[in-house]
């Protein structure tokens, strides 16, 4: 009797170590379970999120949208991206999902579209319910694993589509590499593809470069299509970059300011302005590489004749998804613009490290500096020497004059005279004035160009009665250029 109560004792005791047992091995069956299950859906939440950020990448390349700023985030495998239109997002470099995984694809329209790849198989478009592919840029499919199969929406978790089965096979992400440079961010696809964004800071270098050589057309339009005899470099100064004369800033005497590069950049296409004989008239030309120049046309088809009624060409730059090329177009219509093409019909690509040719050379001489264009014509500009007006007068007939006191003799009272005047080496916007003094009245003041002179004739009358004891009367002759003042004192004695 003992023994069977110790047996069962045992035998209770072992029981009891065996629920003991199972009981903790299912809670960690459940536990292990639950961890799984975790993990999944840390998984499907991290791949959806991946999925909005490639979505609004694509859009932003499509929207011509620019990259402000990219920073890593510490301690996680991602990017805060900052765009030109304000939009911000954390953009994953890379995550591994699980088979099917989702993609992108450029169609042979240039628009980019979803597609889904199975294992190793080839990526298939992914389809709508309509069989209608779904555009990368617009909806952004969502993913999830419910009775054991992947299933996924275009319309915001409205209606679900089966994929598969939740294999839990290892996938791949949409971005096989993203590489940063000063100039775009460049997305290598897993398919092989590759888009890039540019920079804020790229274009606005392209633009700085377009606004460069914009200023030179001007320049050049200046130059050639209108003459000007007075025109005198007055003050020359180097323009520097990264330590080498790349051209110089001419200040005219007329105040104007031209900055002119000397053509040490590379060329990819040059400006010029050439006459055409069948009217005798001046029109722009472009040479694109190695080839002949041709003329330029307006989008209405005239030839653009290069004066300032006809109009300027601007060049400038645009954004075809991920890639810079020239336009040009003429004030004031500066947004109907033509792409700029070569002998080929290829756009020309824009970059800010290459500028067009306008001007080759600037060479500056003893007397003058000479540009050189881009069809080797040059423009001479001579230096300007500054000197001050020199005027000299006639006496009225009769009347003794002294050149070196300006002492008129026998001139009689309240009597009318004229004094003849010629100035030399005339600055530009000379003003002449006189003004009587001691009884004297100025009556009246001519001016005419006369060459590169200035004459004319001041009159006068005398007074009545001369007012001072060595009976004489005065004309004051002030001769006024920008803040330069000169004055010179006429003297008449009496001669009753």
């Amino acid at each position: 009797m003992k023994m069977k109560r110790i047996i069962s004792i045992v035998f209770a005791s072992l029981a009891l170590l065996t629920a003991v047992s199972c009981t903790k091995g299912l809670m960690e069956d459940l536990n292990n379970l639950k961890g799984r299950v975790t993990d999944l859906e840390t998984i499907v939440s991290n791949i959806n999120e991946y999925y909005v950020s490639t979505s609004k990448i694509v859009a932003a390349l499509e929207d011509h949208d620019m990259i402000r700023s990219i920073t890593p985030v510490k301690n996680n495998n991602s990017y805060l991206v900052t765009f030109a239109s304000g939009q911000t997002l954390t953009l994953i470099q890379g995550i591994d999902g699980m088979t099917p995984n989702l993609g992108i694809r450029k169609y042979t329209d240039g628009i980019y579209y979803w597609t889904v790849q199975y294992g190793s198989e080839e990526p298939q478009w992914l389809l709508s319910n309509l069989g209608l592919k779904v555009r990368a840029s617009g909806l952004t499919p969502q993913m999830k694993i419910e009775d054991g199969w992947w299933q996924y929406s275009y319309d915001g978790g409205g209606t679900w589509t089966r994929l598969c089965k939740a294999t839990g096979e290892a996938g791949s992400s949409v971005f096989k590499n993203i590489s940063i440079s000063d100039s775009f961010v460049t997305f290598t696809l897993t398919n092989g593809g590759v888009f890039q964004i540019p920079t804020e800071a790229y274009f606005q270098r392209l633009i700085d470069k377009c606004n460069s050589v914009n200023k030179e057309f001007e320049t050049a339009r200046d130059l050639l299509a209108k003459v000007d005899t007075s025109m005198a470099v007055k003050t020359i100064s180097q323009i520097m970059e990264a330590g080498e004369v790349v051209g110089y800033k001419l200040v005219l005497n007329n105040g104007k300011v031209l900055e002119i590069r000397n053509g040490k950049d590379q060329a990819p296409f040059t400006f010029a302005i050439k006459r055409n004989y069948d009217d005798w008239l001046d029109y722009w030309t472009v040479k694109i590489g190695d080839g002949d120049f041709t003329w330029l046309y307006k989008n209405n088809g005239e030839m653009a004749q290069a004066s300032s009624m006809s109009g300027t060409p601007r060049l400038a730059v645009r954004d075809t998804l991920g890639a810079f090329y020239y336009v040009y177009s003429f004030y004031p219509n500066t947004n109907d613009y033509q792409w700029l093409r070569d002998p080929e019909g290829n756009l020309v690509a824009a970059d800010p490290y290459s500028r067009p040719v306008l001007f080759k050379a600037v060479t500056v001489g003893a007397e003058s500096v000479a540009l050189t264009l881009g069809d080797d014509s040059i423009i001479y500009i001579p230096l300007y020497y500054a000197q001050n007006p020199v005027i000299s007068f006639t006496p009225p007939p009769g009347v003794t004059y002294n050149a070196a006191t300006y002492l008129y003799s026998a001139i009689l009272p309240n009597t009318p005279y004229a004094v003849g005047y010629t100035i030399k080496s005339v600055p530009a916007n000379l003003q002449i004035e006189a003004i009587g003094l001691d009884g004297a009245t100025v009556t009246n003041l001519t001016k005419l160009t006369s060459g590169a002179d200035l004459v004319g004739t001041i009159s006068f009358t005398t007074p009545v009665a001369f007012p001072n004891p060595a009976g004489t009367t005065r004309v004051l002759v002030f001769l006024t250029w920008g803040s330069n003042v000169t004055m010179q004192v006429l003297e008449f004695k009496n001669g009753s």
